[in-house]
C-alpha cells in the first residue's frame, strides 16, 4: 500500500452472503454485490490500494460447509492484500491494524455481514483512530432474528452516520466508476 493513496477495505465479499437459502444471505445480495464489484473496478482504475478480508471456513458465521469463495467480480487480484480471519471484525486479523496505521489517506469500507461485521469493523476502526468510512450503497445485510435485512442494513448505515463514518457513493472523491451494467450485460446510460 502506498502512503496517501485511498484504501478500499472489502469485507466478506464471499458467496455465503449472496447464495439463495444460506442463513446469512442478503435478499438483495446480487444488487449489493454488483455495486461492490463496480466500486472495486473503479478503485482499481483510480489507483487505490485494495484490502480484502474474508471469513475462513469454521469462522463464526461460516461454520461447517460455508461458501467461502469470493463473489464473482469481487475476487482479490495479485498484488492486493487478502486477510483471512476468524473473528467478526476485520480487525480480528492482526495485520489489518498495521496496514492502516499511518497510511495517511482516506479509507472506505464496503461489503456484507451488516450489522455484525461491518459495524464491528467501524467501531474497531474508530477505537484505533483510523478514518474508515462506510459507502452506504455497498452494504450487504441479512435477516437477524425478527429483523429483516433492510432493517439490519439501515441499522448499520444509521450507526455509521451517527459516528460520522458514512458517505454516499456519489460523494466519494477520486473514484472513477465504470458505467453500471444491466443483468443482460448492457451498459446503462
Amino acid at each position: 500500500m502506498l502512503p496517501g493513496v485511498p484504501v478500499l477495505l472489502c469485507l466478506d465479499l464471499q458467496q455465503e452472503f449472496v447464495a439463495q437459502g444460506r442463513p446469512w444471505a442478503d435478499p438483495d445480495g446480487d444488487c449489493v454485490a454488483a455495486t461492490c464489484a463496480r466500486i472495486i473496478a473503479g478503485a482499481r482504475d483510480s489507483g487505490w490500494s485494495l484490502v480484502h478480508t474474508h471469513l475462513y471456513q469454521g469462522a463464526p458465521m461460516i461454520a461447517g460447509h460455508g461458501l467461502t469463495q469470493p463473489i464473482p467480480g469481487c475476487e482479490p487480484r495479485p498484488g492486493e492484500v487478502l486477510l483471512r480471519r476468524a473473528g467478526v471484525s476485520a480487525y480480528a486479523h492482526p495485520d489489518l491494524e498495521g496496514l492502516l496505521e499511518g497510511w495517511g489517506g482516506r479509507a472506505y469500507l464496503i461489503g456484507f455481514s451488516a450489522p455484525m461485521s461491518l459495524t464491528a469493523t467501524l467501531f474497531d476502526s474508530s477505537d484505533r483512530g483510523h478514518g474508515l468510512t462506510l459507502i452506504e450503497e455497498a452494504v450487504g445485510a441479512a435477516d437477524v432474528g425478527e429483523w429483516g435485512a433492510e432493517h439490519t442494513r439501515a441499522l448499520c448505515i444509521d450507526t455509521a452516520r451517527k459516528m460520522d463514518r458514512a458517505i454516499r457513493l456519489n460523494d466519494v472523491e477520486g473514484l472513477s466508476l465504470p458505467a453500471p451494467v444491466s443483468a443482460g450485460g448492457l451498459r446503462i446510460a
